[in-house]
């Protein structure tokens, strides 16, 4: 299986890194060389299926574009554009459902269903139907309001911008065009549009920042993620049935963090890569455990896929326009698709409603406090962050106990898995013996969550800085740094846990 942070593709990417940029003077050969590549890696992941498939579906959503611009009924387009990408998606997301019932029919009637078994779920397929979506949709919001028709991508450059693989494989969920919500490392918009369209020569961006983001993506993916699934996670969700509660709740914390640290170390392996290639890529993460609500969770969790539920599920359903019931409804249903999307089972559904019932209660909360208080809506929010220093931690501290509580469903392997381990978290406190010292693992989870938002801000600060940085002086440290994050990280490489869904 092909992996970002294999050593094959470390050299892999130096030879054509130094090839790109010999084609600096021309952007359209540099895109080509970026599909080009784009698709050999998604035929070393998934194989002639996985690249017929997105090719097929480049090529539909290019026709349907055209006709978004250029017919007088675009509004039929795009919905014949959604829907069809909606079918597509679930068709290959949920095929393992469908798998024995069309293999039995098949066997009755005589046929071979052996090819049944090598159907996989094409890779990246949920992430580029999304960005296909806005994409359609962004178009048709530009001959609602009259203007002329938008500037759509050619053939290639949406080949390009479906397929670009620093976002293909878990995101981010790059949009063609400005979002709000949606910015880059220095809070800036990033609409791809212009920069794959662009006819200037592109440079480097922040090539320091860019090296120290690969490395702490190294730390956070390779080495953090990797020993805490090892040695917390993995073994009690096997079978928590063995464990002691304490040890089940490092487990349930641990299982937070090593997401937050495979997910979000990869994302920032994502936006250094396209800094160095001169792509500016939205970032996808801003400190979430350190959220003091779950509603502000969500604005800095997995940020491209929770401003896609927010545009396109959310305000389509209505939005908050039709009162208070019909806004937290469309809350609710909004966060169950996204629980689905996630996976079939059960235990995603109730993780998804889980969020919807956190963010609906959050919100009455502060309706029932701005009547209190007689004030308006916006004055009563986030109350008890607002109230001082104790009152934002102990928010912060509802907050991200709320997410591990939840995250227990989405990581279980099925509902009856789940309901066993908080089983075991209740009532093994009693005749089971601990085994590890789970005193320890929290204490590093504190300190980390201590020192966390010191290293956002030094991160902000580097790219803020970045013009100034010495190029050449941080490199050695920045070596360093990776060796020791080699000599002590797991053996082999993890996968994406997002890569999954």
């Amino acid at each position: 299986m092909f992996s970002f942070i294999s050593i094959e593709f470390g050299l892999s990417f130096i030879a054509f890194f130094c090839l790109y940029w010999l084609l600096k003077t021309k952007p359209q050969l540099q895109n080509l060389l970026l599909l080009c590549t784009s698709y050999l890696i998604v035929y070393l992941s998934g194989k002639a299926q996985a690249l017929t498939a997105l090719l097929v579906f480049t090529v539909f959503i290019y026709a349907t574009s055209i006709r978004i611009n250029h017919s007088s009924k675009p509004k039929i387009w795009l919905i014949t554009g959604c829907v069809i990408t909606l079918l597509n998606l679930i068709l290959w997301k949920y095929f393992d459902f469908f798998r024995t019932p069309v293999g039995n029919s098949l066997d009755t009637f005589g046929l071979d269903s052996d090819w049944l078994a090598s159907v996989i779920l094409p890779l990246g397929i949920s992430y580029y139907s999304f960005q296909a979506i806005s994409y359609l949709v962004s178009l048709y919001q530009t001959r609602c309001k009259g203007q002329p028709a938008g500037r759509h991508l050619s053939l290639p450059a949406l080949a390009l911008h479906l397929a670009f693989f620093p976002t293909i494989t878990a995101g981010p969920i790059a949009r063609a065009y400005d979002a709000r919500g949606l910015t880059d490392i220095s809070d800036k918009p990033c609409g791809m549009v212009t920069q794959i369209h662009t006819q200037q020569c592109r440079r480097i961006l922040a090539p320091t920042v860019a090296l120290c983001l690969i490395v702490m993506a190294l730390m956070k993916n390779w080495w953090l993620s990797g020993w805490i699934a090892d040695n917390w996670v993995d073994p009690v969700f096997a079978n928590p049935m063995q464990y002691q509660s304490l040890e089940i709740l490092a487990a349930i914390y641990g299982y937070t963090v090593q997401l937050f640290f495979n997910f979000s170390g990869y994302s920032d392996l994502m936006v250094a890569i396209g800094l160095l290639l001169g792509f500016r890529l939205p970032v996808n993460f801003r400190a979430p455990l350190l959220a003091h609500n779950i509603r502000e969770f969500w604005l800095r969790w997995h940020i491209s896929l929770s401003t896609w539920i927010r545009d396109y599920i959310y305000i389509p359903l209505g939005g908050s326009r039709h009162g208070t019931a019909r806004t937290q409804l469309n809350l609710l249903i909004a966060m169950a698709l996204s629980g689905i999307w996630h996976g079939n089972g059960w235990h995603f559904l109730i993780w998804g409603l889980l969020h919807g019932a956190g963010i609906i209660l959050l919100n009455l909360g502060d309706l029932l406090h701005a009547r209190l208080r007689h004030c308006t809506l916006e004055q009563a929010r986030n109350g008890l962050s607002k109230s001082g220093k104790v009152g934002k931690i102990i928010s912060i501290v509802l907050t991200v106990h709320f997410v591990c509580f939840c995250f227990v469903f989405f990581r279980a392997p099925t509902l009856n898995d789940a309901l066993l381990l908080l089983h075991a978290l209740l009532y093994n406190h009693i005749n089971v013996p601990l085994s590890t010292n789970p005193f320890y693992f929290f204490s590093l989870l504190l300190l980390a969550w201590i020192l966390y938002p010191l290293l956002a801000k030094l991160i902000s600060l580097l790219y803020e800085r970045a013009d100034t940085l010495p190029r050449y002086s941080l490199i050695l440290p920045l070596l360093l740094l990776l060796v020791l994050v080699l000599i002590c990280a797991p053996t082999g490489i993890p996968g994406f846990i997002y890569a999954n869904f």
